[in-house]
C-alpha cells in the first residue's frame, strides 16, 4: 500500500472530528435494547450461551403485548433523537436496522390479536423444546442446579398463560386450522409414555451428572433431587392438562378455512406477514407470479439434464426410479454421518477461499439429530466458542434418504450456508443483539424481526454457489440441487395460494405433487407448515433472488472492478438485516468501488518521510476510533 505521508495530519484531524458524533448515545441505546431482548427471551438466551436468565421462562401473558409495544416505542423515541448525519457508515447501517426492528414491532402491534394468540402449534411446542434446554444448560455448580429448578418450576405457569392466549383467540375468531394443532396430543402422549418423576428427560441432570459433581455435598444433592421430582411431576401433569384442553376445548373452535384469509381482514393480515418475512414490499400477486416463473425456469433446467441422460420420462418419473434404486442410499446412520463429515472437510472447506475472505476459524460438527425431525438443521455455536456449531442430520431412516440430496443440504446448513453466514456475523464488529436473532414464528407480524429472507435467502444462494465451486460432482448431484431449488420456488405459489387465493389443502398438495419430486406424506407435512406459518416459506426464494439480483447489478456496473470476495463480504459483514437495507448497502459499495482510484506511486507526489512517532500516534487514534465505532 502506498501512503502519502504529507496527508496524515489532515487525516488525523478529519478522523478526530468525525469521532465527535453521537455514537456514544447509539452505543448505550443498542446495548440497552440487547439486554432487553435477552431478558425478554430467557430460554433463547440460554441457547446462545448467555446464562444470566437461566432461572426464568418467557412471559406469555396477554399483558406482555402492551409492555413490549411500550418498550419499543420508548427505544424508537430515543433513537429518533440521534443525529443520523453525524454517524459513521457502520453506525448508519446499524441505525437503519435498529429503526426497522422497532417500527416493524410497533406496526405489528395492530395484529396482536391474530396469530400471536396461538402460541402452540405442530412446529412450536413447549414439550419438544425442553430436551434442547437440558442439553444447553450448564450443570457445574449448585447455582446452576438452583437456576434450572427455578425454570422447571415456572414452566407450568407458562403453559397456563398459553392456554389463556388460546382462549382469547377463540373469543376473537382467530384460531388455527385444525391441521396446525391436531398432532400435538399425540406428540404429548409419545413424550410422556412411561414418564414418571425420575425418568422424564428434565430430570436427567439429577442422575449421574449430579452424582459425579464433587462440589455439592450429598445432603444438598438429596434436597435438589427431591425438589426436582416435585417439579417434574407438576410438568408432566401440566402437559396432560394442555392435551386435554386442546382436545376438549380448542379443537371445537378451529377455523374452517385453511388460509388466514378466512379470518376477518385476513387478506391484509397476510400482506403484513409477507412484509415481515420478506422485508420487501411485494404483494401476494407478485410473489405468486415469481414462484410460477421460477418453477418453470428450474423445470427447464432439470429437463436439460434429463436430455443428457437420454431419459424419455418425466422429472417425477426419473426421481421415482431413483427412489427404488438401492445404489442411491446408504444402509446405516454411521455411513451418512461419515459422508457428510468427509464432504465438509475435504470437498467444501478447501474451496471456500476461492469465493470468500476473512473466513472465521469456527468449526462445525456433523451429528445425528436425536429427535429425527426434518432432513437437517443448523444449531449455532455460542459467541464465546465454547462449543462448535452443529449440523444435525436426520439419520433415522437411511433407506429413505437419497444421497443425491446430501450436497445441497450440507451446503445450505453448514458451509458456505448457515454456518459460514452466522460465524461471520458472530465475529463481526456489530452490536451483540444482532449477532443472534431469534423469536417465535407464531407471533408474526408482532415479533422482533429476525429477517428470514436474508438468512434463508443466503443459504439457498449458497446452494447455487455449489455449482460455481464444482461441488455437484455428477449430473445426478445437480438434479438433487435442482430438486431442492424447485421445492423452494413452489412454496411461493402454494403459500400465497393457501393464504391469499383461498386454495384448499388438496389444491396445494396437487401443485406440489405436480412440480416437485417429494412424496405425498412428506408434502402433506410441509403444507401443514405453510398453513401454520403464513408467509414464512416464501422467504427462502425471495431472499435468494434478491441476492442474485444485487450480484448481477454489481457485475454489470463494475465490470472488471467486480470482486466476488468483496461482494460476498458486503452481503455477510453486517449479519441479518432487511433486504431493502442490504440493497442500500450494496448500492453504496458499488458506488465506492466505482470511484475508487487505482493506486499508483504517481498518486503520492510528496517525498517527505513521516516520523515514526507521528505514524504510531495516527495508528493509535485511528484504531481507537474504529474500535469505538464497532462496539
Amino acid at each position: 500500500m502506498n501512503v502519502c505521508w504529507s496527508l496524515i495530519p489532515v487525516l488525523v484531524l478529519f478522523l478526530i472530528k468525525e469521532g465527535k458524533g453521537l455514537s456514544t448515545d447509539l452505543d448505550d441505546l443498542r446495548k440497552e435494547f440487547g439486554a432487553w431482548l435477552l431478558k425478554r427471551s430467557p430460554e433463547y438466551s440460554t441457547l446462545i450461551g448467555v446464562y444470566k436468565y437461566n432461572d426464568r421462562v418467557e412471559d406469555f401473558s396477554y399483558a406482555k403485548f402492551l409492555e413490549e409495544f411500550d418498550e419499543c416505542k420508548r427505544f424508537l423515541q430515543y433513537l429518533n433523537n440521534i443525529n443520523y448525519d453525524q454517524l459513521t457508515p457502520e453506525e448508519k447501517t446499524d441505525f437503519d436496522i435498529f429503526k426497522d426492528i422497532l417500527t416493524t414491532v410497533l406496526k405489528g402491534y395492530n395484529w396482536r390479536d391474530y396469530s400471536a394468540l396461538n402460541p402452540v402449534n405442530i412446529l412450536e411446542t413447549p414439550h419438544t423444546f425442553l430436551p434442547h434446554y437440558v442439553e444447553i444448560t450448564p450443570f457445574d455448580t449448585v447455582g446452576d442446579y438452583e437456576n434450572y429448578l427455578n425454570r422447571m418450576e415456572a414452566y407450568p405457569n407458562e403453559i397456563d398463560q398459553m392456554i389463556i392466549r388460546f382462549n382469547k383467540s377463540i373469543e376473537n375468531g382467530h384460531t388455527y386450522h385444525k391441521v396446525s394443532v391436531s398432532r400435538i396430543p399425540g406428540s404429548i402422549d409419545s413424550i410422556l409414555e412411561g414418564a414418571n418423576n425420575t425418568n422424564f428427560f428434565p430430570y436427567k441432570p439429577f442422575l449421574d451428572k449430579l452424582t459425579n459433581l464433587n462440589t455439592i455435598n450429598d445432603s444438598r444433592k438429596t434436597i435438589l433431587r427431591k425438589r426436582a421430582e416435585t417439579a417434574v411431576q407438576t410438568i408432566i401433569q401440566k402437559f396432560r392438562d394442555l392435551k386435554s384442553y386442546l382436545e376438549n376445548v380448542y379443537f371445537q373452535h378451529t377455523r374452517s378455512g385453511y388460509g388466514v384469509r378466512s379470518w376477518d381482514n385476513g387478506g391484509e393480515f397476510y400482506k403484513e406477514c409477507l412484509r415481515w418475512h420478506l422485508s420487501l414490499d411485494l404483494s401476494p400477486e407478485e410473489v405468486h407470479n415469481m414462484g410460477l416463473q421460477e418453477v418453470e425456469r428450474i423445470s427447464s433446467e432439470m429437463k436439460k439434464v434429463l436430455m443428457k441422460f437420454n431419459y424419455q420420462g418425466s422429472v417425477k418419473e426419473f426421481f421415482d426410479e431413483l427412489k427404488n434404486n438401492s445404489a442411491y442410499y446408504f444402509q446405516t446412520a454411521d455411513e451418512i454421518i461419515k459422508w457428510y463429515k468427509n464432504a465438509l472437510k475435504n470437498e467444501i472447506n478447501p474451496k471456500l477461499s476461492t469465493l470468500f475472505k476473512d473466513i472465521p476459524d469456527l468449526p462445525v460438527d456433523v451429528e445425528a439429530d436425536p429427535a429425527g425431525g426434518i432432513s437437517g438443521q443448523y444449531i449455532p455455536a455460542p459467541e464465546d466458542g465454547s462449543r462448535p456449531g452443529k449440523f444435525l442430520v436426520n439419520v433415522k431412516h437411511p433407506n429413505k434418504s437419497l444421497t443425491i440430496n446430501y450436497m445441497a443440504l450440507l451446503i445450505h446448513e453448514a458451509n458456505p450456508g448457515h454456518h459460514l453466514q452466522i460465524s461471520i456475523a458472530s465475529t463481526a464488529k456489530i452490536p451483540s443483539y444482532r449477532k443472534y436473532m431469534g423469536g417465535r414464528f407464531y407471533n408474526v407480524p408482532f415479533e422482533v424481526p429476525f429477517y428470514t429472507a436474508y438468512i434463508e435467502g443466503w443459504a439457498l444462494y449458497a446452494e447455487f454457489l455449489g455449482e460455481e465451486m464444482n461441488l455437484y460432482k455428477t449430473d445426478y448431484d445437480l438434479m438433487g440441487r435442482y430438486r431442492s431449488e424447485i421445492f423452494s420456488a413452489a412454496r411461493l405459489v402454494v403459500d400465497t395460494g393457501l393464504h391469499y387465493f383461498n386454495w384448499t389443502r388438496i389444491q396445494a398438495l396437487q401443485y406440489m405433487l405436480n412440480h416437485t419430486s417429494a412424496d405425498e406424506n412428506m408434502l402433506a407435512t410441509e403444507i401443514d407448515r405453510y398453513i401454520t406459518w403464513p408467509g414464512q416459506a416464501c422467504a427462502y426464494k425471495i431472499g435468494e433472488l434478491k441476492i442474485k439480483e444485487l450480484r448481477t447489478k454489481a457485475q454489470d456496473q463494475l465490470g472488471t472492478k467486480f470482486d466476488i470476495k468483496d461482494f460476498h463480504s458486503t452481503i455477510l459483514k453486517d449479519g441479518a438485516l432487511p433486504l431493502r437495507i442490504l440493497e442500500k448497502n450494496v448500492n453504496l459499495w458499488i458506488a465506492e468501488t466505482k470511484n475508487k482510484p487505482t493506486e499508483t506511486k504517481e498518486q503520492c507526489t510528496s517525498s517527505s518521510s513521516f516520523p515514526d512517532t507521528n505514524l504510531k500516534l495516527f495508528l493509535i487514534i485511528y484504531l481507537t476510533l474504529k474500535v469505538k465505532s464497532w462496539i
